[in-house]
């Protein structure tokens, strides 16, 4: 019932959009934070833009590169957020299985090869009825736009045999759809990104997509997460998901 009114509640106001007066993204999140996050906990590439969590609430930075490699990697981006450990969203590396009361993660996991890999970490590092806070952007007002929406049967296939074989389309359609690159010169960047395997928008979403994604996940028992809730928030839909008291 939780997720049903949910994703209801959510579908009908992604197709009818409120009106443009509406509180800045960055105030929603920290109104999100105010209602759902307690305790010790863990952001995922906060880069620029940790979010604003209440008093008391300790949080550590993780990233997939140390501070200096991500100044390296967005020389145009300013007070980045040095990270207390290099770890990423689908291995959770070096992070304890049931130690986290949240998980933060907003605009991490189209970045992500393996969504559904990282989504069953989360649950495993988060004690029971932890919370996960993660926000997604809506392709319709990104520079994805042009992209194919990406299915279900896409994100389990590449759980179940690896990413790696969705790769170099993933490519394609970015160097046609987003760089607007054709003929030899999308070869080229295709080639050098794969040499480098360049992290890009791997996947993704709408608001149906992603409602598809995570009521797949709610009722798959073995990923121990259902959804709390989720809330349009400009170009974004932030989702807060809830681990279950027990993993199976």
């Amino acid at each position: 019932m939780k997720l049903a009114n949910a994703v209801r509640g959510g579908l009908r106001r992604w197709l009818s959009p409120p009106p443009s007066a509406r509180l800045d993204t960055y105030e929603i999140r920290a109104l999100v934070a105010r209602d759902y996050i307690r305790g010790e906990g863990i952001e995922f590439g906060a880069l620029h833009s940790a979010l604003k969590v209440p008093n008391g609430v300790t949080v550590r930075y993780a990233d997939f590169e140390p501070a200096e490699k991500l100044r390296n990697s967005f020389p145009d981006v300013a007070n980045i957020q040095r990270p207390d450990l290099v770890s990423d969203l689908e291995s959770m590396k070096g992070i304890e299985t049931a130690s986290q009361d949240f998980i933060i993660a907003n605009h991490v996991l189209e970045h992500v090869e393996d969504p559904l890999r990282a989504l069953h970490s989360v649950a495993r590092v988060l004690r029971p009825s932890g919370i996960a806070v993660m926000a997604l952007p809506d392709k319709r007002f990104t520079f994805d736009k042009d992209r194919e929406v990406t299915r279900l049967d896409h994100l389990i296939r590449d759980n179940e045999e690896g990413p790696d074989a969705s790769l170099l389309s993933h490519y394609e359609e970015w160097v046609r759809c987003v760089d607007d690159l054709h003929s030899d010169e999308a070869a080229g960047k295709i080639a050098l990104m794969t040499q480098i395997r360049a992290n890009i928008h791997f996947h993704v979403w709408d608001y149906p997509a992603m409602m598809e994604l995570f009521a797949y996940v709610a009722k798959t028992p073995t990923y121990g997460l259902e959804v709390e809730s989720s809330r349009l928030n400009g170009i974004e839909v932030i989702w807060i998901l809830r681990r279950r008291n027990e993993l199976t």
